[in-house]
């Protein structure tokens, strides 16, 4: 599987270079999250030492059922000895979600799905000129415990679509694992003979679960992973009946 590109956005770096200092604190610097005052001034400040008269409003988001975080404030000075700069705004007001991290295509496209177990019938051995070979897939659900940017991860990886290829130029893709005999609902007839090799791709999709969010959704990965795997090769004979004495 291939490794895409993952864009975070500027609010979750920042948020995550708040994280970092959290776990190892640096004394040059120093985080707050308070409200927003005098937003038409040159620059922007917090309300953690008061605001003078206020001169604007800040359109704080509606986040459903959720509550905005208050904006992040970051400050440094140079030496213990020194005093702090101004504070800078590292992010506005957001809603919880936006905090939270995205579990992206390219993400799930590093998890090492187990590709579901295919199987043939007649099994084993040769299969017959103009005789239906009956393929299926077992119906699986793929669970995973991960770790992305720090955070704890439930995943759940889904077979959306199977796609077979019968060794012979022929393809049938559904969204159905298909059934063992007696269904013939997903099958194929071999109309010469040769060597075959059935191979299933499959589609997956997958959704997630943060450990801190509050509300403990599933949400939705955008994207999709793949896997394939293949039966052993087989021959496809023709049946020829002799007349004996």
């Amino acid at each position: 599987m291939r490794r895409d590109k993952v864009q975070l956005s500027d609010t979750f770096k920042r948020h995550l270079a708040y994280r970092a200092h959290l776990a190892h604190p640096d004394p040059l610097v120093e985080y707050a999250y308070y409200t927003l005052c005098n937003v038409n001034s040159e620059h922007l400040e917090p309300g953690i030492d008061g605001c003078p008269p206020p001169n604007g409003t800040v359109s704080i988001p509606a986040c459903g059922d959720d509550v905005a975080v208050e904006p992040l404030w970051r400050r440094t000075r140079p030496a213990v000895d020194q005093d702090w700069g101004p504070w800078e705004m590292q992010i506005g007001w957001v809603c919880p979600d936006e905090l939270l991290p995205p579990f992206t295509q390219a993400d799930f496209r590093q998890l090492t799905i187990e590709p579901p177990t295919a199987h043939r019938q007649p099994e084993g051995g040769d299969a017959l000129v103009n005789r239906a070979l009956i393929v299926y897939a077992d119906e699986v659900e793929r669970t995973f415990r991960t770790n992305l940017h720090g955070f704890e991860i439930d995943v759940i990886a889904t077979p959306s679509e199977y796609a077979w290829d019968f060794g012979d130029g022929s393809t049938l893709t559904t969204t159905s694992p298909g059934a063992p005999y007696p269904s013939f609902e997903l099958s194929h007839t071999y109309e010469r003979v040769l060597t075959a090799t059935v191979t299933l791709t499959t589609t997956w999709t997958g959704k997630y679960r943060v450990d801190e969010d509050p509300d403990g959704e599933w949400r939705d990965i955008e994207g999709t992973g793949e896997t394939t795997t293949s039966l052993d090769p087989f021959d496809v004979v023709e049946l020829r009946t002799r007349l004996t004495d």
